[in-house]
């Protein structure tokens, strides 16, 4: 692919439209390789074009900061048609709700955080990230130098005319002023490289006071552990396991022993006499015991059941007491209901007709013969049965009461003699385990004491892996510096050298200078110093040697010698092929000599095929050839 011609190169501005909500729109076309001044008064909307370029090209702020409100609120979009290398684009900003912030490229939409990426690929300049200080070993981060970085620096805004860009840090001056002259990708790479080293040596060092803090209070720690639990001094994680290991072993064997007395202590207490039983053990008591508590259980069980056998025999006996009683009041009753009609069946229920016919002696329900003495004799009888069946009753419950409490006597005995026999037995056994409770007690102890280290050990592990993970994190930071320190920055094989452009770009500020040595500049010289891009005027810095009227010259003569990169340098240098002055009547600066300024910028975008667009209320130069006057056609009322 060949590069773009002298006059091609670079940016272009080709109009700027302004669309109102009727759909109405202003419009104003721009040419190249001239000087552009919009002239006109005060609020006819000069600054507000360029404006709109600026926001076109990737501005953040919100329209009505960017534009100011009055213009935000009368449009609603703004955009520019530009050339870049050449080939057209139309960038478009939206002033409605939710698409304020991305800008359309030729109907496509990005953020306008994606802008700059985009331009900088187009413009084929490089896309760098600087450290942010002026000194990269300093820098705590690194930051992107931007398309707008670099476009402050051709679009010279009212407030930027006694400074390089308003509001600029110097390490970003520096930055963009070595993209301009075309050393940037090198003068950047090493930044970086000594950004980088810094911050590796920055975090080594980190890793090392980490490390030396860790290493001692881990040696602190583990030493008071082991002092205090009687543990042997460990140094690794190794050593931990191993320790582990022993440890546990110990504890199996305790384990094993405590359980070989358990169960000789087991058969003891079941009755068994174990080999090497203690002289004088009487396995009679045990078996004593058991007898006398299973009489003590049969006994409890035959007191319980004659309890319930006499509860039984008692309610017998009431029912049949009551029995008794009914039928002696049935006898007294019976003259008395006599003559009362019966109006039910007692059986079905069914309604009885004591008019029925039936026999005068006989029942007239079931016909059967009956009178008054029949009737009392069969109750007399039935009071007999039942008087001869609770005498009986009497009898079994007498019999029963004197049963349950010869069984509560012999269950009280038994009681007393399961009691005697436990305490007998207990005493026995207690005589019999004494020789094994002093060897459970200090096994029991040894246990505790070894299930007591055994839970140091895991903290004492992981004291020691931190240590060892800020050893590795050690190693690994100087691993890092050392690769970085062995590293060295890629080369850009270039003609020209950082002093020789810095000498071409001060060459042709002084070009321009020259012809105001007599009015309004000093005699001394621009030279700009390649190691840090500081501009002097003489043998002092630009900012400590010039007044304000002369800061505006110098950055007349700034602006016009970057119209000659391409001419001056080569590929390599950030061509901007556009410049954007507003109102270059500044601090006082005569209007003749501005006049000037004007017609050396508008010969030297005609000699470079550059473009210039400025901004002033004064009538411009009268020279068709170079300079087109846009006179504002509208006066908005001031906000």
């Amino acid at each position: 692919m060949s590069e773009p011609s002298t006059s091609e190169r670079g940016l272009r501005i080709a109009k700027v439209t302004l669309v109102h909500p009727s759909g109405e729109f202003d419009e104003y076309a721009f040419e190249s390789s001239k000087l552009n001044i919009l002239t006109g008064v005060r609020n006819s909307s000069k600054t507000t074009t360029l404006r709109v370029i600026d926001y076109c090209l990737g501005d953040r702020d919100s329209p009505a900061e960017a534009l100011k409100a009055a213009v935000a609120d009368g449009h609603v979009e703004v955009s520019t048609d530009l050339r870049i290398h050449g080939q057209p684009h139309t960038l478009t900003r939206y002033l409605t709700q939710g698409r304020m912030g991305k800008v359309s490229i030729d109907g496509s939409e990005i953020t306008a955080a994606e802008f700059s990426d985009w331009i900088l690929g187009e413009l084929g300049w490089p896309n760098l990230r600087i450290p942010k200080g002026l000194h990269p070993t300093a820098a705590t981060e690194q930051v992107p130098l931007s398309f707008r970085n670099t476009l402050r620096h051709f679009y010279r805004n009212e407030d930027s005319w006694t400074s390089f860009a308003n509001k600029e840090h110097e390490f970003v001056r520096r930055a963009v002023v070595s993209q301009l002259l075309g050393f940037a990708p090198s003068r950047t790479a090493q930044a970086n490289r000594d950004f980088e080293l810094a911050q590796a040596k920055r975090r080594r060092d980190e890793a090392e006071a980490v490390s030396r803090e860790v290493r001692e209070s881990t040696l602190q720690a583990i030493t008071a552990i082991s002092q205090n639990l009687g543990l042997p001094l460990t140094h690794s994680t190794e050593q931990v396991a191993a320790a582990h290991r022993e440890l546990q072993g110990e504890l199996n064997a305790i384990h094993e022993h405590r359980r070989t007395l358990t169960a000789e202590i087991q058969g003891i207490t079941e009755g068994s006499t174990p080999a090497g039983a203690p002289a004088g053990y009487d396995s009679s008591l045990t078996v004593a015991y058991g007898a006398v508590t299973s009489q003590l259980r049969r006994a409890t069980e035959e007191m319980a059941d004659l309890e319930h056998l006499l509860e039984e025999h008692r309610r017998s006996a009431r029912t049949v007491t009551a029995e008794v009683g009914r039928m002696e009041r049935l006898i007294t009753s019976i003259e008395v209901f006599d003559a009362l009609p019966v109006r039910l069946c007692p059986a079905c229920e069914q309604s009885v007709d004591p008019q029925r016919a039936h026999h005068e002696d006989a029942c007239y329900l079931c016909f059967q013969p009956v009178d008054d003495d029949k009737r009392q004799r069969r109750a007399q009888v039935e009071i007999r049965s039942l008087k001869s069946e609770l005498s009986e009753l009497d009898d079994v419950i007498a019999h029963t009461a004197t049963d349950l409490e010869a069984t509560r006597g012999l269950q009280q005995t038994l009681h007393a003699q399961q009691a005697e026999l436990a305490q007998q037995l207990n005493q026995q056994r207690a005589a019999q385990l004494a020789p094994f409770m002093a060897t459970l007690e200090e096994l029991a102890a040894q246990i505790a004491q070894l299930e007591h280290k055994m839970t140091a050990l895991p903290a004492m592990e992981e004291i020691l892996q931190r240590r060892d993970e800020a050893h590795r994190t050690l190693l690994s930071a100087q691993q890092t510096v050392d690769q970085i320190e062995k590293q060295q920055p890629a080369s850009r094989t270039s003609v020209l050298a950082p002093m020789d452009r810095c000498s071409a770009f001060a060459d042709r500020m002084n070009d321009f200078l020259a012809r105001y040595r007599d009015t309004l500049w000093v005699t001394r010289d621009v030279t700009i110093r390649d190691t840090d891009l500081t501009f002097y005027v003489g043998s002092r810095p630009w900012d400590q040697g010039l007044g304000a009227e002369a800061k505006v010259l110098f950055f007349l003569a700034y602006s016009y010698a970057t119209l000659f990169l391409e001419r001056d340098l080569d590929q390599e240098c950030a061509f901007p092929g556009l410049l954007l002055l507003d109102n270059p009547h500044q601090q006082g600066i005569a209007h003749d000599v501005v006049r000037q300024a004007l017609m050396e910028l508008a010969g030297a975008a005609r000699d470079t095929g550059t473009q210039v667009i400025s901004t002033q209320t004064l009538r411009p130069p009268n020279d068709p050839e170079t300079i087109r006057e846009i006179a504002m056609p509208k006066v908005y009322a001031a906000p």
